[in-house]
């Protein structure tokens, strides 16, 4: 064996060995609140798109556009998905005509959309952060739920 392949081999040992001491595992992720995808119950995906896919602070009192992706087990877009939002656990509210009540607008195939109307909640420095969640019910599978943490400045 060469001795860069001992060093390799010497290293990937130390970093398994290290990684109960760290608090690593190699065991698959749980699934938690991020702006990233999330699957719960029997192959439903609710991925979170730009803007909140990459941030977490907005200006308060804008209109935030929220927008999802809703696969199920398949990598299949979701069309006949009920899509609704809520904010602090509460029913969202909308600006302008692309949405009624807290359902999200299909746009296109899985693609969902909300204009989530900012205003009604603390905005600045120390206010507390605002959790939007997104529920989706899709026909034969189980809802699928994915929530994400953001502020208001």
């Amino acid at each position: 064996m060469k001795k860069t392949q001992k060093i390799v081999v010497t290293l990937a040992l130390v970093m398994v060995l290290a990684m109960p001491v760290l608090g690593l595992s190699l065991a698959a992720p749980k699934a938690t609140n991020t702006a990233h995808a999330l699957r719960f119950g029997e192959g439903v995906t609710i991925d979170f798109l730009a803007p909140l896919k990459n941030r977490t602070d907005f200006y308060g009192g804008a209109v935030l556009p929220v927008k999802v992706l809703v696969i199920d087990n398949d990598d299949v877009p979701a069309k006949g998905a009920n899509v609704t939002i809520w904010v602090n656990n509460l029913p969202a509210t909308s600006v302008g005509a692309l949405n009624t009540g807290n359902q999200m607008k299909n746009l296109q195939g899985g693609l969902y959309m909300y204009n989530l109307n900012t205003k009604p909640y603390p905005a600045g420095p120390g206010s507390p952060p605002i959790t939007i969640k997104v529920i989706a019910f899709v026909p034969e599978d189980h809802p699928a739920e994915a929530s994400v943490i953001i502020t208001l400045d």
